[in-house]
C-alpha cells in the first residue's frame, strides 16, 4: 500500500491512536476492575478499533498517513486479543467484588517454633494479595517466614532469620490465592510475652461458574 493510498484528511470527530504506542506500549500489563457498563463500552469500542483509519503512523500537514498494511495486521492481532479477553473467555475477567482485610495472623507467646495461619480462600472465589504488613513486637530478634498453604511447595512471600521489633510494610504484592490456599506465618523463638502479626490487604474475585 503506497503512502497515497494510507493518507486521511483531519477530521474533527475523528479519534486517532499513535499506531506505535499499541505496537510498542508504554504501559505494563495491568490488573483493572470494570463494572458491567465499562465492559459494554470496551466490547463496543473494538468494533472502532478494527478501523485502519483510527491509527496515524505519521502526522502530516493538513493529512496523516495510516499504518502500513504489516503494522495493521499486528494491530488486529492485538484487537483479536482484547475481543477474545472481553468476551470469548469467561475466565479471563472476574467480577470485583469487595476489598479483602485478614487482620488474623497473630502469632502467640512460646519460646519454639509456632505457627499461624489465615482462613482458606472459599469456592467460587479467588483472592489477590495487593500488600501486607508485619508487626513485631517483643525486644528481642527472632525469626518469620511467610508464605502461601497451596498443599505443597509452598510460594515463600517473605523470610527473615534475625527480625528485629518493629513495623514492616510490603506493598506492590501481586500474588493470586485459589480456592483453599491460605496465607501462613511461622516465627520461631519468639519469647513470652511478645508477639509478631500479619495483616493482610487486597481484593477479592467472583469466579465465573
Amino acid at each position: 500500500m503506497s503512502e497515497a493510498e494510507r493518507r486521511r484528511s483531519y477530521l474533527e470527530h475523528r479519534v486517532l491512536i499513535e499506531s506505535a504506542r499499541v505496537l510498542s506500549p508504554q504501559y505494563a500489563d495491568a490488573v483493572v476492575y470494570l463494572s458491567g457498563a465499562q465492559l459494554e463500552l470496551l466490547r463496543n469500542v473494538t468494533q472502532y478499533l478494527r478501523r485502519q483509519d483510527t491509527y496515524v503512523d505519521e502526522h502530516k500537514l493538513g493529512y496523516y498517513v495510516m499504518p502500513d498494511a504489516d503494522d495493521y495486521d499486528s494491530i488486529l492481532e492485538i484487537v483479536a486479543d482484547l475481543e477474545e479477553a472481553l468476551m470469548g473467555n469467561p475466565n479471563t475477567l472476574w467480577g470485583y467484588k469487595d476489598r479483602w482485610h485478614d487482620p488474623t495472623l497473630v502469632q502467640s507467646v512460646g519460646a519454639a517454633s509456632t505457627y499461624a495461619s489465615s482462613d482458606a480462600v472459599p469456592e467460587g472465589y479467588v483472592y489477590v494479595l495487593e500488600h501486607w504488613t508485619l508487626v513485631h513486637f517483643g525486644g528481642t530478634t527472632c525469626s518469620v517466614l511467610l508464605s502461601i498453604d497451596v498443599g505443597g511447595n509452598n510460594p515463600m512471600l517473605y523470610s527473615a532469620p534475625a527480625l528485629a521489633s518493629g513495623v514492616y510494610v510490603y506493598q506492590g504484592c501481586n500474588y493470586t490465592l485459589k480456592e483453599g490456599d491460605k496465607i501462613t506465618l511461622e516465627v520461631g523463638s519468639l519469647p513470652n510475652t511478645a508477639w509478631c502479626a500479619v495483616l493482610c490487604y487486597g481484593h477479592m474475585m467472583v469466579v465465573p461458574a
